[in-house]
């Protein structure tokens, strides 16, 4: 990993505040191997202590108690046992207990005086399961970083050999072989660069203009723009305290359900979501007249770069459309017309965008002035492909996983889902003073998708009286 923190990095670095713990993690669970002798987890950990860190997981913040801008160096005096811990759940621990226990661990700033992670082994889970509870700070690691490091450490057969996740990701191998460059080619480098450079300005320029003309209505993209969305009841100020709830639903369904209603996967994940969140919004007699906007973060990862590699795309969740493929149908044209933005640019233009963007945030948010402005969208929905083919830690085969994400003041919900095998899994993270039960958004995405394959079958049934 690069010794700098690139400037989305140090944008999370900055987002950070008592009741904005700026954490990422996943929530994994296992199956203990039938009819194994002895205590697994524990004879798991002991493999796991044995194994030295790596870069990132050996490297801590510098400069942390002055102005300078920090860097990323190495702790001379890390402490394995502090970082990785285990819990046991009451026997016999429920899936409620477990996520009760992940909501208060998630709820807990990192301690920035030493290497930003967490590695929690947690026993005591029903039908002869384990969890494993990874949280990193943002400024260290994205989604598809996180997919990247799950997909080294776990392997594709049952095995007693087992990777630390903290021994780091193997770096990417160069694609040019040679190990010294001529002057020429590095006279190339140095003219190519600067033209991606003016390329990136140009593109900046391009994006930011692009919003512009979107909100004075000359530009008839339908994506909507930054700030414009309502205020509602997930846009409030919060606390520190997290409440956390899943669902884990059919990849092939999802997949099925786009197909016949000619949408995407991601199209259809943001369609159940709207769904939830409308019917949430109409039980607490709070639904905004106007449409609840989502921020979808975008990966841009390019080989050979470390830190945070993500872009922001604003979607309409036309919450405020009664009809279910009425409202799928505005949400594809939004998602479209945001995606027709990001293939005009450049993936260093993309970034530099989300970084002006989450700078803008996090003044907001050290300033507490999200009572006094329109949020920067409503809710953040995240959709991160995850491995297709079952994996093992050891012997013991990863059952499901869920992703835990990051709230920022003035936005009380985030979603995020992550495919593992043929599931997807829904992990939403509330602040749990303003949204107590999540749970219930969480069990209405899951109805959903009936309201979908009603209207997919209402769709059907009159395109079939038009042709007779």
């Amino acid at each position: 990993m690069s010794n700098k923190l690139n400037a989305l990095d140090l944008a999370f670095l900055s987002l950070e505040k008592q009741s904005t713990p700026v954490n990422v993690a996943s929530l994994a669970i296992f199956e203990i191997p039938p009819n194994y002798e002895g205590n697994f987890p524990r004879d798991l950990l002991e493999k796991l202590e044995k194994q030295r860190p790596g870069p990132p997981f050996n490297q801590k913040l510098s400069s942390v108690r002055s102005a300078a801008l920090p860097s990323w160096e190495i702790d001379n005096n890390f402490d394995i046992h502090y970082h990785v811990r285990h819990s046991a759940l009451p026997k016999p621990g429920t899936v409620e207990d477990l996520l009760e226990l992940a909501s208060r661990l998630h709820s807990r700033l990192l301690d920035r005086e030493r290497p930003l992670w967490e590695f929690h082994l947690i026993e005591g889970l029903e039908n002869n399961q384990f969890a494993l509870y990874m949280k990193m700070h943002h400024a260290a690691i994205d989604g598809m970083g996180g997919i990247e490091l799950m997909e080294n450490c776990l392997s594709l057969a049952v095995t007693d050999e087992v990777r630390a996740p903290w021994i780091g990701v193997p770096k990417h191998k160069k694609v040019n072989g040679d190990e010294e460059a001529s002057i020429r080619d590095k006279a190339n480098k140095v003219i190519e660069k600067l033209g991606s450079n003016t390329k990136m300005v140009q593109d900046l320029s391009k994006m930011f203009m692009g919003q512009g003309l979107k909100a004075v209505g000359i530009d008839k993209n339908t994506s909507p723009v930054p700030f414009s969305a309502p205020k509602s009841l997930f846009n409030v100020p919060i606390t520190g305290a997290r409440r956390f709830a899943v669902k884990a639903l059919s990849l092939s369904e999802i997949k099925a359900l786009g197909k016949q209603a000619d949408a995407t996967v991601n199209d259809i994940v943001l369609a159940l979501c709207s769904e939830a969140l409308r019917k949430y919004m109409l039980d607490k007699k709070a639904l905004t007249k106007k449409s609840l906007i989502a921020s979808v973060p975008v990966s841009v990862r390019q080989v050979n770069r470390s830190g945070n590699q993500i872009t922001y795309v604003i979607a309409n969740l036309a919450t405020n459309e009664p009809d279910t493929m009425t409202r799928l149908q505005l949400i594809g044209q939004s998602t479209n017309d945001a995606k027709n933005e990001l293939m005009d640019v450049s993936a260093d233009a993309a970034t530099n965008f989300a970084v002006m963007a989450q700078g803008l945030v996090a003044v907001m948010n050290q300033l507490n002035l999200s009572k006094l402005t329109p949020p920067a969208a409503n809710v953040t929905i995240s959709n991160v492909p995850g491995p297709r083919a079952p994996l093992y830690f050891g012997q013991a085969e990863l059952k499901a996983t869920y992703p835990m994400s990051v709230l920022i003041d003035g936005q009380s919900l985030n979603i995020t889902v992550v495919s593992y095998c043929d599931t997807i899994g829904f992990g939403l993270m509330a602040c749990r003073d303003t949204i107590p039960d999540v749970q219930v958004i969480a069990d209405y995405i899951e109805s959903a998708i009936d309201s979908i394959k009603g209207g997919i079958f209402l769709q059907n049934l009159m395109k079939e009286k038009d042709n007779e």
